[in-house]
């Protein structure tokens, strides 16, 4: 998955290509609405604001 800014894409159900969804407690947003951005590492991790899994984690470019 591409994390840099890109046009939003509709799917065939609506949603955007850039939709995450946490696979621990089915929370589902735009990549920018809400996901907590780990900033205190060397590597890239997107947390779920639902119950604070890490649904992105991959090293800063």
């Amino acid at each position: 998955m591409t994390l840099e800014a890109s046009p939003a894409r509709a799917a065939a159900d609506g949603r955007t290509k850039r939709t995450l969804f946490c696979p621990t407690c089915g929370h589902e947003s735009a990549m920018d609405d809400g996901w907590i951005d780990d900033d205190g590492t060397e590597r890239r991790r997107l947390l779920c604001p639902g119950c604070g899994d890490t649904v992105v984690d991959r090293p800063r470019p």
